[in-house]
């Protein structure tokens, strides 16, 4: 020990008292500034080891190869079920401006899933056939041509001409609505220009990717196709002894019509008018065709006509590819179950107004070495509801019909905000009555749509329930 080292008294900053010694006196640095160049450098060094350390582990997650498939491309669809046109339906279009605009404001609050897909679909369960209209009854429909125009310019694309109410207005009608629907530029599914074209598939194309629709009905309420072969044809698939004597294609026939669709396409989508009406669920005999369906090539049935809404299956093919069955969409536009009132009548007599729109996608992925292939993927339901205000009619509370489709999940919270700012305009104090009034509606309309949505996802399994999009400003 240096017995000559002067110790020095603790310095103001904190720093410890450090000797003087030859090395820091020929350095030039008091002790104080010796300790803490020693800290710093100590410090320096740790966190260049640290660093040094994570750019390591950085350089190692950048090298690690992202997990194949990579998507190249898709085509998305949003698909719903049955438009019917009952007369309160065409009182409410009519309501609503009349023509075009007037059906197009049937849509406005769902329009925005179609306009975002690639291609939208509904079931057009009726035929537009003004020049030889023999007139639209109960179960016997006819549409104006503004229907159908409203359904393209609201995002729907295709729409199933194959069901029970295609040859309401006979035959001559059933021709006269195809040739509407290609003057509109709707594409249509499920029948053909003559018997020897029929079971052709309509292929449509986006993004490099060809897919095919194949459409058809089990069920042609007692008629049946032209007798002469160069007429318009519906692709009619009947249930064995259900077909009123009405010739049609067997299991087999369909089955190879099928594969040849998919044979000239890289996703192949069936629309099936099919089950019974009212029916929660398939029969036995369409689940095992579904499954057959799906092992023979298509990736996705799109199943109507029982009105209300039933399960979607998700099915692994033969093959191993995964495939997903809507049994049925339910109604999209109809007058059914008008006099509903939740927790008065039974749950099931709101079924009919019950919807979804389902939503798919036939997805390019890349598989590096294994190659590149169309496979179904992004599959999502959004729950719906039919807006019906016949109880507000029959109430006297107003004389105009509004009859419309709107997405629940969207509708709740706008229904909750208006309970907020209620409760805000309230404050402290004590409801009006008329506030009060306001307060049992809304709550009654949120019920309403709280109920109803779990009688959906009931019913059709909440696998592929999904957020809707933010609606655009109208």
């Amino acid at each position: 020990m240096d017995r000559s080292a002067k110790w020095l008294k603790p310095s103001r900053e904190g720093i410890p008292p450090v000797p003087e010694s030859k090395a820091t006196a020929w350095l030039g640095l008091s002790p104080q500034a010796a300790a803490l160049a020693v800290i710093i450098l100590l410090g320096l060094v740790m966190t260049g080891a640290y660093v040094s350390r994570v750019t390591e582990h950085l350089r190692g997650a950048a090298a690690a190869p992202t997990p194949y498939p990579h998507e190249l491309a898709k085509v998305s669809f949003a698909v719903a079920g049955d438009v019917i046109p009952h007369e309160p339906v065409r009182a409410s279009a009519e309501a609503a401006g009349g023509g075009v605009q007037g059906w197009v404001s049937l849509f406005s609050g769902v329009d925005d899933l179609f306009k975002g897909a690639d291609f939208g679909f509904v079931n057009l369960e009726t035929p537009v056939a003004p020049a030889h209209s023999k007139g639209s009854k109960p179960f016997m429909f006819d549409a104006p041509p503004a229907l159908p125009e409203a359904l393209k310019s609201s995002g729907v694309k295709i729409v199933s001409f194959a069901n029970n109410h295609v040859m309401d207005q006979g035959w001559a009608g059933f021709a006269e609505t195809r040739d509407h629907l290609k003057e509109i530029g709707l594409q249509f599914v499920g029948s053909g220009h003559s018997a020897a074209q029929t079971w052709q598939p309509l292929f449509v194309e986006a993004n490099g990717i060809k897919v095919g629709w194949l459409g058809m009905t089990r069920w042609l309420n007692g008629n049946r196709n032209p007798d002469k072969d160069d007429q318009p044809h519906v692709n009619f698939f009947p249930y064995p002894g259900e077909g009123g004597g009405a010739p049609g294609a067997d299991e087999a026939k369909v089955l190879d019509a099928l594969k040849a669709a998919k044979g000239q396409c890289d996703l192949l989508v069936v629309s099936l008018h099919w089950g019974t009406e009212y029916a929660t669920a398939p029969r036995p005999e369409d689940v095992e065709l579904a499954h057959k369906m799906l092992d023979a090539g298509a990736s996705v049935i799109v199943g109507h006509h029982p009105h209300v809404l039933q399960p979607i299956e998700t099915y692994t093919t033969a093959d191993g590819r995964m495939g997903v069955i809507f049994y049925s969409l339910g109604n999209f536009l109809s007058n059914q179950s008008r006099n509903y009132v939740d927790g008065l009548m039974p749950d099931k007599d709101g079924d009919p107004r019950d919807s979804m729109i389902g939503l798919f996608s036939a997805v390019k992925n890349d598989y590096g070495p294994a190659g590149v292939k169309v496979e179904l993927g992004h599959v999502g339901m959004l729950p719906a509801w039919g807006e019906n205000n016949r109880n507000a009619i029959a109430a006297g509370k107003t004389k105009t019909p509004s009859i419309h489709p709107v997405l629940i999940d969207r509708e709740i919270p706008k229904v909750q905000a208006k309970l907020e700012e209620l409760k805000k305009a309230v404050g402290s104090g004590e409801m009006t009555a008329e506030q009060k009034q306001q307060f049992i509606e809304l709550n009654k309309e949120l019920k309403v749509l709280m109920d109803r949505r779990s009688q959906i996802l009931a019913r059709t399994g909440d696998e592929y329930v999904m957020d809707p999009p933010k609606s655009a400003a109208k």
